[in-house]
């Protein structure tokens, strides 16, 4: 997992340098882009479904935020936009376990920032529970309500369907983003979060001139 972050960073850094994003018709599958094997369009004419596969302890996911919330913002008409933890290591279960149990909390939006710069800006250290109780509770949810959030069954169920789906969509790290259930991007592919948001950006608008209800 360090690897695949130290190249994802190696990528964004290059792109400090870059003159301009690469013209529309560079977007290749297997360039820009992946397709997901066996998977078919969910695609029915309203909204393209687009999932963030994030995990809290990647500096990628961190640096990209920015981009990707403002095109999400801009794009609410024409998407439908989710999150979900990636999993495809262990060391990533306590922060997988941690979005979930601030969504049960209802707390997400309070959080998910602040946990964000907690870790990439204040270099702390979430690698116990103890550590993310102690977050919580600067944000004002009591260790006791999270611990219990942290290790309910809702988190686990959540947790296993994290992990599936991963599996399932072929990722290999975070952040992934998965439009129409049917392609992929990742940073290994792109050289700056600006480019990563433009290959998602083409893909919606792909989906939604090609596939038909």
């Amino acid at each position: 997992m360090k690897r695949v972050t130290i190249i994802f960073l190696s990528l964004f850094f290059i792109s400090a340098i870059a003159q301009a994003t690469p013209p529309i018709q560079l977007y290749q599958k297997g360039v820009s882009y992946q397709e997901i094997a066996g998977a078919e369009s969910t695609y029915q004419g309203d909204k393209v479904d687009v999932l963030e596969m994030l995990w809290y302890g990647c500096q990628s996911c961190y640096m990209i935020q920015g981009d990707l919330e403002q095109w999400v913002e801009g794009s609410a008409k024409v998407i439908t936009y989710r999150r979900m933890p990636a999993v495809t290591d262990d060391n990533m279960i306590l922060l997988a376990r941690t979005f979930y149990a601030a969504e049960v909390l209802g707390v997400m939006d309070k959080v998910h920032k602040p946990l964000f710069t907690a870790i990439h800006d204040a270099k702390r250290q979430m690698t116990t529970e103890e550590d993310v109780g102690e977050f919580f509770e600067e944000q004002g949810v009591s260790s006791k309500d999270f611990f219990s959030a942290l290790n309910s069954n809702y988190v686990n169920g959540k947790l296993r369907r994290a992990r599936m789906m991963s599996s399932r969509y072929g990722i290999k790290g975070a952040p992934s983003v998965i439009v129409d259930g049917k392609y992929l991007v990742d940073p290994s592919m792109v050289t700056s979060p600006r480019q990563f948001v433009a290959v998602i950006n083409f893909l919606v608008n792909k989906v939604r001139t090609t596939v038909r209800p």
